[in-house]
């Protein structure tokens, strides 16, 4: 009889034992799933603040309306930032291509080159649109949309 009850105690003891890992088990999966998701979350609004963000602040070293506008090359929406430095125009192309950011700085006696440009960020699209001093800033990346707008002085 002593030795049915020490079964059965092991048994439920094991039993127990079964049921607590299945259920650590199921609560470090959960748990690892909010993790990635978290991090996607937070990489995903890292990327797009970061591109808005970057291309503000090139907008605003150059706020004037005349400084700034938006052009079409080869099917490209290309924001231009024109200044003038010592004397010389220069422009500082932004546009997006093959799926980054990029940046292009020359004189304005060069013709713009796309694939002359410096990757800045991967990101999906990078959108800009300017009616009348607006501009306005969309920035998509991983199904996920981002925007800004600025005024621009003058005009």
């Amino acid at each position: 009889m002593k030795q049915k009850y020490h079964s059965i105690d092991f048994a439920f003891v094991l039993l127990l034992f079964c049921l607590f890992s299945m259920s650590s088990l199921a609560l470090i999966s959960i748990g690892s799933h909010v993790y990635s998701s978290t991090v996607n979350t937070l990489e995903q609004n890292y990327t797009q603040s970061t591109i808005i963000d970057y291309i503000q602040q090139k907008v605003r070293q150059n706020l004037s309306a005349n400084q700034i506008e938006v052009k079409t090359f080869d099917n490209l929406d290309v924001l231009c930032i024109h200044e003038t430095q010592e004397g010389h125009p220069y422009t500082t192309y932004i546009y997006h291509d093959q799926s980054s950011l990029k940046e292009l700085y020359i004189g304005d006696e060069q013709s713009f080159d796309k694939e002359r440009g410096e990757t800045i960020m991967s990101v999906d699209n990078v959108v800009f649109q300017l009616n009348h001093d607006m501009l306005k800033i969309i920035v998509e990346n991983n199904s996920q949309t981002a925007q800004a707008q600025m005024a621009l002085i003058g005009g």
